[in-house]
């Protein structure tokens, strides 16, 4: 019988155990087992949705493990299935979804030690990125407060480093992007989403999203290692219809 992330999706109970560190143990290593890395806000819900009804996926595979705020487990036969996003763009959506919760409607409020005091300190990612480096030193006080926010803190790198100098290449079996979500899941998977893309981003004000040419060149320079690991995973596996240059702008 196969055991797919709609399971543990639909239910409260396993998907909080689905997402301990402990289920690592319980993963198989083999060629039937395909392990979903789902970066915080690049569209995960959505995949998970198509991945979930893709004959293509249950034929392929017995079992699929969504790893989501966590190290992935380094196996040496499982295939990996990976979703990503422009590091700015995916940084501008992690800041005022967090702001939103925490700040805004405050149910998450005290869910992280220091974050509800971080955004509101800032207001803007703009505010806090202006800040991020003094006469090109980087300032640590504010890296340490950047750090403080929830998915700013799990970047891309935090998933795709300790993996991609791991595993081996053709372990990936398909790298997905937000910017083009869409035509990727209709492509790899077979299917159609059935789920809206970017509905938090349209309710956003502009000045939200804005970054000055200061606060941009500042945000990437912090963020070279997300660049990097993302660049490093475009070249092995590029299965996404995303230009990669709008990936690494």
């Amino acid at each position: 019988m196969l055991t797919f992330l709609n399971r543990s999706f639909r239910s409260t109970k396993l998907f909080k155990f689905a997402s301990n560190i402990k289920e690592n143990l319980k993963i198989k290593d083999n060629s039937k087992t395909l392990i979903y890395i789902h970066i915080g806000k690049c569209g995960g819900v959505s995949l998970v949705n198509a991945i979930n009804k893709s004959p293509f996926i249950q034929n392929k595979f017995s079992s699929v493990h969504k790893i989501h705020v966590r190290k992935s487990p380094i196996l040496k036969n499982a295939s990996y299935v990976i979703v990503v996003r422009n590091p700015i763009k995916r940084a501008i959506s992690a800041f005022n979804w967090r702001y939103k919760l925490v700040v805004t409607d405050k149910i998450q409020k005290n869910r992280f030690n220091g974050e509800f005091e971080i955004l509101k300190k800032y207001g803007t990612l703009n505010s806090l990125c202006e800040q991020l480096y003094l006469d090109e030193k980087l300032n640590s006080d504010v890296s340490d407060e950047f750090q403080t926010i929830h998915h700013l803190k799990e970047n891309i790198s935090f998933y795709l480093k300790p993996l991609l100098d791991k595993v081996s290449p053709s372990q990936l079996f398909a790298v997905f992007a937000t910017e083009t979500l869409n035509e990727d899941i209709a492509s790899i998977l077979n299917v159609k989403n059935e789920l809206y893309i970017h509905q938090n981003s349209k309710k956003t004000s502009a000045n939200k999203k804005f970054l000055s040419e200061k606060a941009y060149r500042n945000l990437k320079t912090y963020l070279a290692d997300d660049y990097l690991y993302l660049s490093k995973l475009l070249t092995i596996n590029n299965t996404s219809s995303a230009d990669k240059n709008l990936l690494l702008e």
